[in-house]
C-alpha cells in the first residue's frame, strides 16, 4: 500500500512542479507523506497490538486512530504554518494518496 501511496504522491508532486513551481510540488509532497506516516503508523501498531495485550487490541486500536488524528492535525498546522507551505497540494495530494486503500491487496 505505501508503494502505491507513493507512486500516487510522486504523481501529484509532479503535475504541481509543472503547472505552479516547486513551492506547490514540496508542498504536495509534504501531504503525502503525511498519509505514508499514518499508514506506517497504523500498520507498525497492528503488528505489535496482538503480541503486547492479547484481548485489548480494540482500545490499542482506538488509540492509534487517535494518535492519528493529533499527528495529522500537527502535520498540517506545521507544514501550512511553520514551513509555509500552499495549502492546497498539501490538501490535494492528502486526499489522493488515500486512494491508495483501493489498491491494497486482499
Amino acid at each position: 500500500m505505501l508503494a502505491m501511496q507513493s507512486l500516487l504522491t510522486a504523481g501529484i508532486a509532479w503535475a504541481f512542479y509543472v503547472y505552479n513551481g516547486l513551492l506547490a510540488a514540496q508542498g504536495a509532497l509534504y501531504g503525502g507523506c503525511i498519509v505514508m506516516f499514518n499508514v506506517w503508523m497504523t500498520n507498525r501498531r497492528m503488528q505489535t497490538a496482538a503480541k503486547i495485550a492479547p484481548g485489548n487490541e480494540i482500545k490499542i486500536f482506538y488509540i492509534a486512530a487517535i494518535q492519528r488524528f493529533i499527528y495529522t492535525l500537527g502535520f498540517f498546522i506545521l507544514g501550512m504554518g511553520l514551513l509555509e507551505l500552499p495549502p492546497l497540494p498539501m490538501v490535494i495530494a492528502f486526499g489522493c494518496a488515500h486512494l491508495g486503500y483501493f489498491f491494497k491487496k486482499p
